[in-house]
């Protein structure tokens, strides 16, 4: 089917042809944030500022809303089914175990053998160890990541090997007490000057992920550090000597006004229609004031992230501000209280899978605002990164998605996908080791769904639990927020048949997930 491309601004046509020489491969800057929820976006000035002279994507969904399946299938282009990469942790199907057969066919390896110099900094697959002597995966020249206590964004190490400076040593970085997402923004500009030094007139793709904002893991009941915990100047004066706002900065409107029963559709709505592991209670007065308090810090924590981006950008000059794409998303998103569900993620609601993604194009490109509603995923960036740098279709288009490129350029593109895949193994809360960062240690009930696969498109969610023999199905378009499950409806025979070609996609003897991706 053919794609639509709303304008939300004039677009100004492209460049007259013929009149400049042939433009430099163009530079590729990545921010990933981490469980990101579409709602905290209106909160931040500079990201939203991307779609200008950029492309918004409304209908972006992450194939598994878990930390790190839905990095693997970024890295990849694959489905979790495909990758293998189930969970967070190496004991339960997951984690940097699972995930390191795949490091040498990530999108970091063909841009470097492309001529990119390449630099990630952040937060990379849980478990991976970043101890003494680390490896440094294949395809990055410098890489910057943390070693320890990156989530609680002040006691962390940082990995700092930079490949023309570094030789065969792998330096580690305590913090000094610096709020993380400061230093990856400083780290970043380093990466944009050394660039410059050491690959001049040649292209580079940077990928700043910062922990923010995921909430803390080594909470304890009387902390007085906020759950979900922002950068000093962000929190509120009367609190916190070093805040520079009465109630903290929330990036414009007055935090005490933001109310989360009101800012967050379908919080702590009934539940009596959903399946058995979502139904419980409605949420009380002294939770409510919780999720209040954690909603406004996960407000407060982004500022820093918006204050990075801004900094990061402010680095390039503008032959190269001209000449870069600035790509912007979230692994998941998170729910706060939305159909009773307190804190977390994993689920195939749109709160928890549907994020943010936006696009600043060079300015060699269509100007102003684009916005497009083609079922997008998590897959399709490998392929978009590959097709950004020029790399041909044999290597850009052998995984499961698709270039975003046609559509962040405003082309009409035919045969697009009408259905996203959404899959997820419940995690074994038994396996050794340390404690998954995302588990629910909330006794409110069984929140965390069990192993699902569901299937959405852009007016319809269905849902397939193990074994549940009734499906979950939500019409978007009449029920965007989902509140009304209607397991008897009669398109879920047809969904059910797509969902079954897309769960197997991709393996030996199946169909490819694109052209299962593409309904009948």
């Amino acid at each position: 089917m053919a794609v639509a491309v709303v304008l939300a601004l004039t677009v100004a046509s492209q460049a007259s042809a013929g009149t400049a020489a042939k433009p430099q491969r163009p530079n590729i800057i990545f921010f990933l944030v981490d469980d990101m929820s579409a709602d905290l976006l209106p909160y931040m000035n500079t990201v939203s500022s991307l779609a200008d002279g950029g492309t918004t994507f409304t209908d972006y969904f992450v194939a598994d809303s878990l930390c790190c399946p839905s990095r693997a299938s970024m890295f990849t282009g694959q489905f979790p089914h495909n990758t293998g990469v189930r969970t967070n942790q190496g004991y339960d199907r997951g984690g940097y175990r699972a995930f390191a057969k795949h490091e040498g066919r990530t999108y970091a390896v063909s841009l470097h053998q492309a001529g990119y110099r390449t630099g990630y900094l952040g937060k990379y697959i849980n478990e991976y160890p970043a101890g003494d002597g680390y490896q440094v995966p294949t395809g990055w020249d410098e890489w910057h990541v943390t070693a320890a206590g990156g989530y609680n964004e002040f006691k962390y190490q940082l990995t700092r090997y930079i490949k023309e400076e570094s030789g065969g040593k792998r330096p580690i970085d305590p913090s000094g007490g610096k709020y993380l997402v400061d230093e990856l923004g400083q780290r970043a500009v380093g990466f944009i000057q050394r660039s410059r030094k050491y690959a001049p007139g040649e292209p580079f793709f940077l990928q700043v992920s910062p922990f923010a904002p995921h909430n803390r893991v080594d909470v304890k009941p009387g902390d007085k550090e906020p759950r979900f915990a922002p950068a000093r100047r962000d929190r509120p004066k009367n609190q916190w000597p070093a805040g520079e706002f009465p109630h903290g900065d929330c990036g414009g409107p007055d935090c005490d006004s933001i109310d989360v029963t009101t800012a967050l559709p379908g919080f702590n709505e009934d539940t009596t229609d959903k399946p058995s592991w979502v139904r419980r209670e409605p949420i009380g007065a002294k939770l409510v004031k919780e999720l209040q308090n954690d909603f406004r810090d996960r407000i407060r924590m982004v500022q820093s992230v918006d204050d990075m981006v801004e900094r990061v950008l402010s680095a390039l000059t503008d032959a190269e501000k001209r000449n870069t794409y600035v790509v912007f998303t979230s692994d998941n998103g998170f729910h706060l209280g939305q159909h009773r569900l307190v804190r977390g993620k994993s689920t195939a609601y749109d709160h928890d899978v549907r994020v943010p993604l936006l696009v600043k194009r060079p300015a060699t490109g269509p100007q102003g605002h684009l916005m497009t509603s083609a079922i997008a995923q998590n897959v399709d960036l490998f392929a978009t990164f590959l097709d950004m740098a020029g790399i041909g279709a044999a290597t850009r288009d052998s995984r499961d998605g698709r270039s975003l490129l046609p559509l962040i350029q405003g082309r009409q593109v035919t045969d697009w996908r009408d259905a996203a895949l959404i899959e997820h193994v419940k995690p074994n809360p038994n396996t050794p080791g340390k404690p998954d960062p995302d588990a629910d240690r909330l006794k409110t009930g069984n929140s965390q769904p069990p192993s699902y696969s569901a299937v959405r498109t852009a007016g319809e969610l269905y849902v397939k639990y193990e074994g549940d023999p009734k499906p979950e199905y939500y019409n978007t378009v009449t029920d965007p927020n989902e509140e009304s499950n209607d397991p008897g409806n009669a398109r879920t025979a047809d969904l059910g048949r797509a969902l079954d070609r897309l769960t197997g996609c991709g393996k030996p003897g199946a169909v490819d997930c694109w052209t299962a991706s593409q309904l009948p």
